[in-house]
């Protein structure tokens, strides 16, 4: 998620990792779509960056402003069109300013121009390994971002991200404890006003959730401040409190803003997680019918790679609920017209 033309999107999930051009799949498309390799060649159809969360899918990026809003990517890639060309002048011009009064200077805007080129690159790489892991390649997403944490020439903040990024694969593989250090170095090293930074306090609550650490993720969370402001912010706080209430086995939060959050679910083509949270959450409280309604739902749709490892106390409520009500995993009775 980007919060200007320079920073790098990442995945809209949680980040779940925008919109796309293309329209969504229809709830029978997505039921047919069976053989993971359909899924695979869905997503190599979708483009890289979408234009809104609620069609974005595995796989797709999106730019977020320091709102927490997403933005409308045409409009950032023209204003990354006009910086480049921008700074590309100004080179140019010291280039050939250089050379007619002062050539010392020439290997000076030579290395300028080098450096922001391999920044260019660097901020590709890390949108590659964003897109590899929102599709569960740990290996690929690990390949595409350490070379890049580790470069020394790279602004700090290009490392940071990139270090995020090994951190999700990390997390994918099952290291969380070396995901979770990871998670604190590379906000270390970020501004408080990048959006980058809010969000890694969210990657960490479900970190600490997932290593069964709920007191550190709930002192974290209450942190936090509450409910943010701008859509996907928000959507990142559903999750992270969702999923540390059912590893803790409560969740305090009322009937309408339950339902708003299922709502927000079944507009989304990766809504799965949020969904089965629902589902969870309604079990909880004895809503049976709701808690089948949001479970059918969330099958229809894209999430976690490995839920077991992202959320492994809902992957257990998920293994037990199924036990008690086979009948869970049935299609939603279609309606009489």
């Amino acid at each position: 998620m980007a919060i200007d033309p320079k920073e790098p999107p990442l995945p809209p999930a949680i980040a779940i990792s925008g919109a796309e051009a293309k329209s969504s799949p229809t709830p029978a498309e997505r039921r047919e779509t069976k053989d993971p390799r359909d899924a695979v060649s869905l997503a190599l159809t979708r483009p890289m960056i979408a234009r809104d969360l609620d069609r974005a899918g595995k796989g797709q990026l999106v730019y977020v402003g320091r709102d927490g809003e997403v933005k409308d990517p045409s409009g950032v890639r023209n204003r990354q069109l006009v910086a480049y060309v921008a700074f590309g002048g100004i080179t140019a011009a010291g280039v050939a300013l250089a050379a007619a009064s002062f050539p010392l200077l020439i290997p000076f805007y030579a290395a300028l121009g080098s450096r922001f080129i391999g920044t260019v690159r660097a901020v590709k790489r890390v949108n590659q390994a964003s897109v590899a892991l929102s599709n569960g390649d740990a290996a690929a997403g690990r390949a595409l971002a350490e070379p890049v944490a580790r470069a020394w020439w790279a602004p700090g903040r290009v490392r940071a991200l990139a270090e995020l990024r090994v951190a999700i694969a990390d997390a994918l593989e099952g290291h969380g404890e070396q995901a979770l250090d990871r998670v604190r170095r590379a906000r270390a090293r970020l501004s408080p006003r990048l959006i980058q930074y809010q969000f890694s306090y969210y990657t960490e609550i479900n970190l600490l959730t997932a290593l069964g650490r709920t007191k550190e993720a709930r002192v974290v969370l209450e942190a936090r401040g509450g409910v943010p402001a701008g859509e996907v912010l928000r959507l990142s706080y559903w999750i992270a409190e969702m999923h540390l209430g059912v590893a803790e086995g409560k969740l305090e939060i009322d009937d309408t803003e339950l339902h708003d959050r299922m709502r927000k679910g079944l507009v989304m083509t990766a809504g799965r997680d949020l969904l089965l949270l629902c589902a969870w959450a309604y079990a909880q409280r004895g809503e049976h019918d709701e808690a089948r309604f949001a479970w059918r739902h969330a099958m229809e749709r894209e999430g976690s790679q490995r839920l077991e490892v992202a959320m492994p106390k809902l992957a257990t409520w998920m293994a037990e609920y199924r036990q008690a009500h086979p009948d869970v995993d049935e299609p939603e009775p279609e309606e009489e017209i």
